[in-house]
């Protein structure tokens, strides 16, 4: 830490991080790792439940179990293709944080 309160913390942008603006930086950066993560599935439950409801519209079934269960399987199959992914992204996300730099 030098006289002006800066620590080098390896920011996204090369620059020096205060000790003020480091925790703010961490938060941002665990947010938008949870929001990347979580974008596909949200996305797989968007289209299966828009799709599910156009089924239902069209076909006058107002059925809760209908619209249900095409989303969990729909989820749970793109959980299961993009896990290796997911699990990555968090993996290099935590290291990144315990070794002292911002993701």
């Amino acid at each position: 830490m030098d006289p002006g309160g800066r620590v080098n913390l390896g920011g996204r942008c090369g620059g020096d991080l205060t000790m003020e603006s480091a925790p703010i930086d961490l938060v941002q950066s665990a947010l938008v790792t949870a929001l990347v993560v979580a974008t596909p599935i949200l996305l797989v439950a968007l289209v299966v439940g828009l799709i599910t409801a156009l089924l239902q519209a069209a076909t006058q079934v107002q059925d809760q179990a209908v619209s249900a269960v095409p989303k969990l399987l729909a989820c749970g199959l793109t959980l299961v293709v993009l896990a290796g992914w997911m699990v990555s992204k968090l993996v290099t996300f935590a290291q990144a944080m315990f070794s002292g730099g911002v993701y």
